[in-house]
């Protein structure tokens, strides 16, 4: 599966399942804020910025 990981600034990439899982591993383990949302996460990063997770659509 694709994810399109988008950040408050506007700028995206698309990143495979295996290095979506990872960002989110690592966001827990820094202790950032994981907000579980419709085909993805939202995380809130130190500071208050904002970075989606969403499936791609297939």
């Amino acid at each position: 599966m694709t994810y399109r990981v988008t950040f408050e600034r506007g700028s995206s990439v698309l990143v495979d399942d295996v290095a979506q899982r990872h960002f989110l591993r690592q966001a827990v383990r820094r202790g950032d804020e994981v907000t579980r949302v419709r085909r993805g996460h939202v995380v809130t990063l130190p500071g208050g910025a904002l970075v989606a997770l969403i499936a791609e659509a297939p």
